[in-house]
């Protein structure tokens, strides 16, 4: 019987992370309007989707470098507490993401390390603005509990919750949730990691 390498379900998993939320997002519907992806047209979102339910194309999964084949048990599958940014991090890269006409980027500092990384501006994307930072989550597009980099701007994006405050409709009437995405983030980690720590992310 032949075992695959974890590093190998690592790469497998987080695929399946993306693909699985690209496939949930295929079927849902809205009615907003904005600036969105593929060459930053008003009106149309990534994949054809509506807007607000895929994040830009300068968004994409981006892998924790410090996770790999060979401390995988010891990494993500022990929890993602070591991994996630300060909430002061994450509202800065908000505050930059909602302030930045789509198209245009930001700057932040990594505290880490004094790395300066480019943030891609989301303002005028799904009628989004900087007044809007209450009503959506800033979410890693590759999840940290799936080996996603926590503080890479271009692996976070402003999701719309689907709230009431953020009317987001699916194909099926309901509000788009993001909760969904979450049980699929859950899904993957615990086939990557079956005995890890509980998923938080």
């Amino acid at each position: 019987m032949t075992r695959r390498s974890p590093r190998r379900a690592l790469v497998a998993g987080a695929s399946l992370a993306v693909v699985l939320a690209l496939f949930i997002a295929w079927g849902m519907h809205s009615s907003g309007s904005g600036t969105t992806g593929a060459g930053f047209r008003a009106g149309a979102a990534p994949a054809g989707e509506p807007p607000g339910v895929l994040p830009l194309s300068v968004t994409t999964p981006v892998l924790n470098p410090a996770v790999n084949d060979a401390n995988l048990s010891t990494t993500v599958c022990t929890g993602t507490a070591k991994y996630r940014p300060p909430v002061s991090y994450t509202d800065t890269v908000k505050r930059i993401e909602l302030s930045t006409p789509v198209g245009s980027f930001g700057q932040i500092t990594d505290p880490r390390n004094g790395q300066v990384y480019r943030v891609p501006g989301y303002r005028g994307y799904a009628g989004l603005g900087p007044s809007d930072a209450d009503r959506v989550e800033l979410d890693h597009f590759l999840p940290l509990s799936d080996g996603g980099e926590g503080y890479d701007p271009t692996n976070l994006w402003p999701e719309i919750g689907g709230t009431a405050d953020a009317p987001l409709a699916g194909a099926d009437g309901q509000a788009a949730n993001s909760r969904v995405k979450d049980g699929l983030e859950d899904h993957v980690y615990h086939r990557l990691c079956p005995h890890g720590a509980p998923t938080v992310r």
